[in-house]
């Protein structure tokens, strides 16, 4: 084969400069298809490789293993696999919001019906995303170019291991083809349960049309939900032979592709990780990573939209999980966590609410939105904490901004500096009922508003250490950053630090504690902060939970500090805009 790479590669070239030229007219947006071919010693010499990276197009690569004998099957079969992963672009998934999506749809079918059996789906969802799309995408293609599609499908299968002896979830994704397509795929399936199944679940897939982008997280359901319960059959009825290496890999068969690094971030015949599964043999789609996706996330800032969406609608939980299943490289888990806080941060909540006579000053002030404002002005999480119905200039607001200015003052911008716990107490990040999540949100929603007007924000946290300390800065994401943790530790109010933060600054502050419990230290801290507030400066005392602090506040309210008690980040948010309406 290698005297004849070059023939090869170039026969290649010209069957995808036909599918891209003369099929789809030059008109997909995205570049030629990198191609080569690989050599004898490649653990994926027989299957090759087929998957997508997303960076700043879409670029397909086709890494071929064992070519057909002649020049023609070769070509056809290079057509075949091009327009596959053009469908995966231009259908199934589409895009990576839809990927993301189906994702979760399949996660959740497993955790809702499934979880019982002890699979971790972290390693296997990505390869049942990529079933299920590669049987929309191989449909498609079989209604444009059937004989060609039919032949490669056929093609594949034998590359593999003797599928007859694969189990039947190993099978599913083959059968439910012959079932759509109407056609023998040379699979001779004697359980007529199994194809049963396969031919209720084509049904499924045609229903609407098979390229229904709106069906395609039904379809993906219907497609894990028949998966499993073949699974769970073949858990309590083995077949009696075992599907192994090529195409369809046992479980404990792993191919040292899995390891590898590079632009395909480490594809593998087998087509899914899932050793620690123990889920069996799977049927390996045309394409896959390391995790079964068709696509390769190579630089997360070009999807950014995306994972912004995607965040707005899932849990934290849920939103690193996907990411960690869709294959998202070069994140951490802190990473995801970061991504998602910075997505859902509670609205912006106005500390600073008024200036004082004589100062000067940019401040931010809730009013009535009237028509003939500016539709962008509206502000809805403000209209509706106001009252239950918009009606214009009666219950919408807006936020006005003002510049106070009096002849003769010299008022000094307001900073912030934010002490938040993170004792044990305040739980995990993750966990959406816990006062450290509230904690994070009602935090973003502080600096958020201490960003509108441009005031620098200090930050301390602290639990029986300091956890984080964040000088004074105008780089607002460093601090949110910094904020994303784990509780973790005791409590001990960190009152000699807060006072070195706060004399760094000579400018009139604001101080906000947000805290689960009392503030700590006792009369010493009482006694630093009625000196603060003698000074001119504002304290909040934002406390979490349902626990009714001890310490009595009187004295501190009587010099002019405010004192929240609450559950969330959005009650906090209620509180301090109640105040100023």
């Amino acid at each position: 084969m290698v005297s004849n790479y070059n023939i090869y590669k170039e026969k290649a070239e010209k069957a995808i400069e036909y599918v891209f030229n003369t099929e789809y007219h030059r008109s997909l947006g995205i570049p030629m298809p990198i191609v080569d071919l690989l050599l004898a010693d490649d653990p994926n010499y027989i299957t090759g490789l087929y998957y997508i990276t997303i960076d700043q197009t879409w670029q397909i690569h086709l890494n071929f293993g064992r070519p057909s004998i002649s020049f023609k099957e070769f070509q056809d079969e290079v057509k075949v696999l091009t327009r596959h992963e053009i469908e995966h672009y231009m259908c199934c998934p589409f895009d990576v919001l839809t990927h993301l999506r189906m994702l979760k749809h399949i996660a959740d079918v497993y955790k809702n019906e499934f979880k019982y059996l002890g699979i971790d789906i972290n390693s296997c969802c990505g390869s049942i995303a990529n079933q299920a799309a590669d049987i929309i995408v191989d449909t498609v293609n079989f209604q444009r170019h059937p004989q060609e599609t039919m032949a490669s499908e056929i093609n594949w299968i034998k590359k593999g291991a003797d599928i007859s002896q694969c189990p039947r979830h190993g099978k599913l994704m083959f059968l439910t083809k012959e079932a759509i397509w109407q056609e023998d795929l040379e699979i001779n399936e004697s359980d007529e349960e199994l194809k049963q199944i396969a031919y209720t679940l084509g049904k499924d897939f045609l229903e609407g049309g098979i390229d229904n982008k709106a069906l395609f997280f039904n379809k993906a359901e219907n497609y894990t939900r028949a998966f499993f319960k073949l699974y769970v059959k073949d858990k309590n009825d083995p077949p009696k032979g075992n599907c192994s290496g090529g195409q369809s890999g046992n479980a404990n068969d792993q191919t040292s592709g899995e390891s590898d690094s590079g632009s395909g971030n480490g594809q593998q015949s087998n087509g899914g990780s899932h050793s620690s599964t123990n889920i069996g043999s799977f049927g390996r789609p045309k394409d896959g990573d390391k995790n079964g996706s068709a696509l390769v996330f190579a630089d997360p800032d070009k999807i950014k939209q995306a994972i912004e969406t995607f965040a707005s609608e899932t849990s934290v939980e849920d939103f690193v999980q996907i990411l960690s299943m869709a294959g998202l490289g070069g994140l951490t888990e802190k990473d995801k966590e970061i991504l998602w806080f910075f997505v859902q941060s509670a609205a912006m909540i106005p500390i600073e609410e008024y200036s004082n006579k004589g100062s000067k000053s940019n401040y931010m002030y809730p009013s009535t939105w009237k028509l003939g404002d500016s539709i962008d002005d509206i502000d809805l999480m403000l209209s509706y904490m106001t009252s239950s119905k918009l009606i214009p200039g009666i219950t919408t607001k807006k936020w006005e901004k003002n510049a106070n200015d009096v002849v003769g003052s010299d008022r000094k911008q307001r900073d912030l500096l934010l002490v938040v716990d993170t004792s044990g107490s305040m739980g995990n990040v993750r966990a959406e009922q816990s006062n450290m999540f509230q904690a994070i949100l009602a935090s973003f929603g502080i600096i958020d508003y201490f960003k509108s007007i441009n005031g620098k924000v200090a930050l301390i946290s602290f639990s029986d250490r300091i956890t984080a300390n964040v000088n004074w800065t105008n780089d607002y994401d460093l601090v949110k950053n910094n904020l994303i943790t784990d509780g973790d530790g005791g409590t001990k109010f960190p009152l000699r630090t807060v006072c070195d933060v706060l004399e760094q600054s000579p400018k009139e502050l604001v101080t906000v504690i947000i805290t689960d419990g009392e503030i700590g230290n006792g009369q010493e801290t009482m006694e630093y902060f009625r000196d603060y507030l003698n000074e001119n400066n504002r304290l909040y005392l934002f406390i979490l939970g349902k626990r009714r602090a001890t310490i009595n506040y009187d004295s501190l309210k009587a010099l002019g500090a405010k004192v929240y008690q609450a559950q969330t980040a959005h009650e906090f948010c209620e509180a301090v805009l109640s105040d100023l309406i």
